[in-house]
């Protein structure tokens, strides 16, 4: 009996997931968020790496596509009125989201795989961008997942996202343009972190060390984020 019921929960959890992939061939916001993220990727493989830093670069692939792209998922549903139709079939809000999150996730690190074959990046190297890259990826992540629940429509992830694109972008306009000693109170900013561990990684030394206050963050964000959730009520 027991088995027969995680057989059917497993199921329910692939019909879900497979619902969620097929509708991204219908989703414009999506495709456009997903070939935007490789178009621009592909064109910024052409500027020279002294030009734009790495962690610009990567920028644009948790604003454009972890960020938006799940946000935009998360408001299809309300959209389309298919969540209800879901919760109906015996669904929760909460598989809804996190399958929201998987599919998400999977296409982020497919275009990150496609970024470092672009960058010419070797195997090493790739798996240590990943987990220097993995506590902002959740962060976009969570924050998509948030803008989905909270709003309506896609212009309306496009305009709440506005604040954190911003704020993104202005802190990596400042590293850019400065080094550690200019402004030190950059450091509280995770992407102050991937800025310099990317460093570490072209020298080919210890990066973990920039490892701790992006998951400092991350576990803030979840934590923030999950107490929140507990709280609203979705029924």
């Amino acid at each position: 009996m027991m088995k027969k019921r995680k057989q059917v929960r497993l199921d329910r959890w692939k019909a879900l997931l497979y619902k969620d992939i097929c509708d991204l061939r219908w989703n414009g916001q999506v495709l456009l968020n997903f070939i935007g993220g490789i178009f621009l990727i592909s064109l910024l493989a052409f500027v020279p790496e002294e030009t734009i830093s790495l962690s610009f670069l990567l920028g644009f692939i948790f604003v454009m596509l972890t960020m938006l792209m799940q946000g935009n998922l998360m408001v299809e549903e309300q959209e389309q009125w298919t969540i209800r139709r879901l919760k109906q079939a015996g669904f929760s809000f909460k598989e809804i989201y996190i399958y929201k999150m998987i599919v998400t996730f999977t296409a982020t690190v497919l275009v990150l795989v496609i970024f470092s074959v672009l960058y010419g990046n070797h195997f090493l190297f790739s798996i240590k961008l990943f987990i220097l890259v993995l506590p902002i990826m959740i962060i976009m992540l969570v924050a998509g997942t948030f803008l989905g629940i909270k709003t309506k429509n896609t212009i309306e992830i496009s305009l709440y996202g506005v604040p954190i694109i911003i704020l993104y972008f202005f802190v990596e306009g400042l590293l850019m343009n400065s080094s550690k000693e200019d402004m030190p109170w950059l450091v509280v900013f995770p992407n102050y972190h991937l800025h310099y561990g990317i460093d570490q990684l072209y020298f080919n030394e210890p990066f973990l060390s920039y490892f701790v206050v992006p998951v400092i963050w991350v576990t803030a964000v979840v934590a923030v984020f999950v107490s929140w959730y507990r709280n609203q009520n979705f029924d």
